[in-house]
């Protein structure tokens, strides 16, 4: 992802940038206000000098429900004594999939010699925030697609998309309803980018990443073939599937905090993804 340069500017500049960028979201977001009621996460505030900043925790708490199968399970806890066990030191061995719960898909998740999780500059994981909001058409079909003309459609409204940004399309979708289910009746019905959409926000904006509410960047029917996947993350690109709380953020304005450990080799892993406007 190095075909993105980053900004010279020294910290004071930085700082006002990133201030500049959260406190303007007021003005560009209010054509889509915020939800009082999120999801599944906290919002709160903070105090950033002068200037009082609203932060939505865009993550799903990642439990064992996530173990749509229990044969096959993503996530397990196994105690462990450590060193201080005698003064109530508790920890446990955590044993998961790098892809389950709301997680990063890095470029190497679909070849080894695409960029890894621990490669992504740094300056790629904290990007703006565009949302598109998908909900009616995710009514009309489990398997709506986000299409050029939906990006056409938001920046008539919105104005271009942010440089450098990540894309992410809200569909209400409820990633855990997946887990009520028994696994025979779970074909996968998910929303996702089309393919068209991908090379568009590629080769025609300077967009950093994508973003579903579902399980994947691609579309239930196009799964397994992965055509979004396939294009997107080779392009050195990364998506995040399974965020949630996007209608707690306006459509723009917001900056994206993407906390994901530099795990060397990692195709992926579970993170903490932060709005702050």
């Amino acid at each position: 992802m190095d075909e993105y340069e980053p900004n010279r500017c020294g910290r004071r500049d930085f700082l006002t940038a990133a201030v500049s960028v959260t406190s303007a979201a007021g003005l560009l977001g209010r054509s889509r206000p915020a939800s009082a009621a999120p999801v599944d996460a906290a919002v709160g505030h903070v105090r950033f000098g002068a200037h009082a900043l609203r932060v939505v925790d865009l993550t799903h708490k990642l439990t064992r429900q996530f173990n749509f199968d229990p044969a096959h399970p993503r996530i397990s806890f196994e105690s462990v004594d450590g060193s201080g066990v005698a003064v109530g030191m508790k920890m446990h061995r955590l044993s998961l999939i790098e892809h389950v719960g709301t997680h990063i898909d890095a470029p190497s998740h679909f070849g080894e010699s695409f960029s890894s999780l621990g490669q992504i500059p740094i300056q790629d994981l904290v990007v703006p925030l565009a949302i598109v909001d998908l909900t009616v058409k995710f009514a009309q079909s489990t398997d709506a697609q986000l299409e050029p003309a939906d990006i056409e459609r938001w920046e008539m409204r919105h104005g271009p998309l942010p440089d450098g940004c990540c894309v992410a399309m809200d569909t209400g979708y409820d990633l855990l309803t997946l887990a009520a289910r028994p696994p025979t009746s779970r074909r996968l019905q998910m929303p996702g980018f089309s393919v068209e959409a991908a090379r568009m926000l590629a080769e025609k904006r300077r967009v950093k990443g994508i973003a579903v509410d579902s399980g994947t960047i691609d579309a239930g029917p196009n799964v397994p073939s992965y055509p979004v996947h396939q294009y997107w993350l080779r392009s050195g690109r990364w998506g995040i599937e399974g965020i949630t709380n996007l209608k707690a953020v306006p459509a723009v304005g917001a900056l994206l905090i993407v906390g994901a450990p530099p795990v060397e080799n990692a195709t992926g892993m579970p993170i903490r993804a932060i709005a702050l406007f």
